[in-house]
């Protein structure tokens, strides 16, 4: 059995058929995702629909989603701003990837699509980051904490999420390297050039009284259920 498209791409699927509307489009999300506990189909509404993100609950409204998914730039248009000799003019309109070139429909959706997945190829290849700011109050003063303020800026950026999942887990994970390292002085006789290095962890382990729940080893790293 096929796995039902995503919502994008049922959107550029109605895209292609002149006589669709965001009503028939908004019926077809109903059908498709009506087992789905992510999505939620509104009492009072025909043509809207919510998706429940992990920050909270988001209603969407299905007018003009099919022209707005329409309006791209043909190709031919695109090369030829593109290579206008006015630099904001070409910078404006960047090559397109091939991939869009080759497509039967190329849609505002299928183009969000190959940037999202440009943009997570960059970030698999590489270590981002991220500095996560909070705006402590409204008044924008000094030595003011606003807790509900707070409280929904953390909920929605994800950071009260990620804490569940790291507490639920193993949070904390080292190398056998980098254990034997930081703790050997807690039990130096256990720190020997014979026995293999995670040998000599577990034995540094048992000393410590770490043992069940409280750490995994695995083959490479040693999972802790707390900091250290």
């Amino acid at each position: 059995m096929q796995k039902p498209g995503g919502i994008i791409a049922l959107l550029d699927e109605a895209c292609m058929f002149p006589k669709s509307t965001h009503e028939t489009f908004s019926q077809k999300l109903y059908q498709t995702f009506k087992t789905n506990k992510r999505f939620v189909k509104p009492k009072l509404s025909r043509t809207d629909f919510t998706i429940a993100h992990y920050a909270g609950e988001v209603q969407y409204q299905s007018d003009q989603f099919l022209d707005k998914n329409k309006d791209y730039v043909v190709p031919e248009h695109q090369d030829l701003l593109g290579a206008s000799k006015c630099s904001f003019v070409a910078g404006l309109f960047p090559p397109v990837p091939d991939a869009a070139k080759s497509a039967k429909f190329s849609s505002i959706g299928s183009r969000f699509k190959l940037q999202l997945q440009s943009l997570m190829e960059t970030l698999n290849s590489t270590e981002p980051h991220y500095i996560r700011c909070v705006k402590p109050n409204n008044l924008l003063k000094p030595a003011i904490f606003e807790n509900m303020n707070v409280m929904q800026q953390l909920r929605c950026g994800g950071v009260l999420e990620a804490i569940r999942i790291s507490c639920a887990g193993y949070p904390t994970r080292r190398t056998f390297f980098e254990f034997i390292s930081r703790f050997k002085i807690l039990a130096p006789e256990a720190v020997t050039g014979r026995d293999p290095e995670k040998v000599m962890c577990s034995k540094i382990l048992e000393k410590m009284g770490l043992v069940g729940y409280q750490v995994r080893e695995g083959l490479t790293y040693i999972y802790f259920s707390r900091l250290l």
